[in-house]
């Protein structure tokens, strides 16, 4: 439903006024002027009375009582005559016209009394001057209300509109307005209170710029540093890893060395020497693929936010990184599947990172062990998908679980880690969305990493 507008309802409100206030004023008006014409009327019936009584004297005459009373009634409102003797003798009293009807005006004399009757004015006639009165008035309304609503529409409603305009802009996130201070005091205040808000608001909204811009170069500067961190932390696994990989390839290396001596030495057959090249060729191709996965895992890797990974493809790789390492040759790591889709939103590479530095971290704690166990399983629960792994060491300390994921904080002696390896693996599992907990089990530790699955 449209609202009517302040114009409208001031207009409104003063006709309402005018036309009460006339009515009022007009009926007030016939009224007295009523009663003032009745009072002229009886003045001068009772004038015209003392006159007709003392027309007749002292001794009145029936015939010259008619005649004057025939004189009089149908002048003034008179519609009748009656005279009265006061004697003793009992008489009828005289009467000419309409009389016990209207008012009685009396005027009196020795020994006998005059009343004449007159008719009241009709108050529904106008007279000249009350028209005149009531024109008077209706100009004079009308002006008034014409003034008032030129007064109002200067000193209220123009300056309402302006400021009605200004809030417009202002709310559309136009900050440069200024309404002017005009009008009615109460008026002339709120628009100076308008203009403070304005200059507040405009303040405030620099200073938030300058805050988001603060914001947002302390995001980039973060991220940077987070990258920075990443990559350090790789770039420590990669350097752990290498002597993994300088231990592994070693053997096939010695291998190659002889059967290419054998080769050259041309005491073999055509078979023979097929063979030892095809064995050359096998260990050559089983150093390359070492190789390969090490600088691959040493790469920067993509950390989009709508990247995605097969996780149990990340866990085959990880595993397949770390089985070079001297640690692990007494340490049996199995992957059970139990979901056949453990895609999940997240970078592989920093994935892979996560699963790698938590099988170095079981590494370390079963170092002292003679032979262990190292259980990664994959499974779905509710909305997300789960990775748990499972060591066979001696687990964590109570007073270091509850501030395991912190920077810095780490059961190795010193020299050994840096103490961001897990404060990383937090890092990634929060930005994938996901979450991670570590707890004590029978026989060890178990870290649970739950992530967002790709296809939900």
């Amino acid at each position: 439903m449209p609202r009517i507008g302040l114009r409208l309802r001031i207009v409104f409100a003063l006709t309402v006024a005018f036309v009460i206030a006339f009515i009022l004023l007009a009926v007030a008006t016939v009224q007295l002027t009523h009663r003032a014409r009745v009072a002229d009327r009886e003045h001068d019936t009772a004038a015209a009375a003392e006159l007709f009584l003392s027309a007749l004297g002292s001794e009145p005459d029936r015939v010259q009582f008619i005649r004057l009373a025939e004189a009089t009634i149908g002048h003034g409102g008179v519609r009748g005559a009656e005279l009265t003797f006061n004697t003793t003798v009992r008489r009828e009293p005289w009467v000419r016209g309409v009389t016990q009807l209207g008012s009685g005006i009396e005027a009196r004399a020795e020994g006998h009394t005059l009343r004449l009757w007159v008719r009241p004015p009709e108050t529904r006639t106008r007279g000249p001057f009350d028209r005149l009165l009531l024109l008077y008035f209706a100009l004079t309304g009308g002006a008034i209300l014409l003034l008032a609503y030129v007064a109002l529409t200067v000193m209220i409603v123009r300056p309402v509109d302006q400021l009605t305009l200004a809030s417009t802009r202002l709310a559309s996130g136009n900050l440069e307005v200024d309404v002017p201070v005009k009008g009615a005091a109460e008026v002339a205040r709120l628009a100076e209170s308008f203009n403070e808000m304005a200059r507040q608001l405009k303040h405030d909204r620099h200073e938030l710029e300058e805050r988001v811009h603060e914001l947002q170069r302390a995001s980039v500067s973060l991220a940077t540093a987070e990258a920075q961190v990443l990559r350090s932390e790789r770039l420590a696994s990669v350097g752990r890893l290498s002597a993994g990989v300088a231990h592994e390839i070693g053997n096939p290396l010695s291998a190659i060395l002889g059967l290419v001596e054998l080769v050259r030495s041309g005491d073999l057959d055509s078979d023979e020497q097929d063979e030892f090249l095809g064995r050359v060729q096998k260990e050559t191709e089983r150093i390359h693929t070492i190789i390969r996965g090490l600088l691959d895992y040493s790469r920067r890797g993509d950390d989009a936010d709508d990247a995605e990974a097969d996780l149990a493809e990340v866990v085959e790789d990880a595993v397949a990184l770390v089985a070079p390492q001297k640690e692990l040759d007494r340490v049996e790591i199995e992957v059970v599947h139990d979901t056949n889709d453990a895609f999940v939103k997240g970078s592989a590479d920093h994935l892979k990172q996560l699963v790698l530095n938590l099988l170095l971290n079981a590494a370390d704690a079963m170092a002292d062990e003679r032979e262990g166990a190292i259980t990664i399983a994959l499974s779905r629960e509710a909305h997300f998908v789960v990775m748990s792994l499972t060591d066979s060491g001696p687990g964590i300390k109570d007073d270091v679980i509850e501030h395991l994921f912190e920077p810095f904080v780490t059961t190795k002696p010193t020299g050994k880690g840096t103490g961001l390896g897990l404060a990383v693996c937090h890092s990634i599992v929060e930005h994938a969305g996901g979450t991670i907990e570590a707890e004590n089990v029978d026989g060890g530790a178990r870290f649970t990493v739950k992530l967002l699955p790709a296809h939900e």
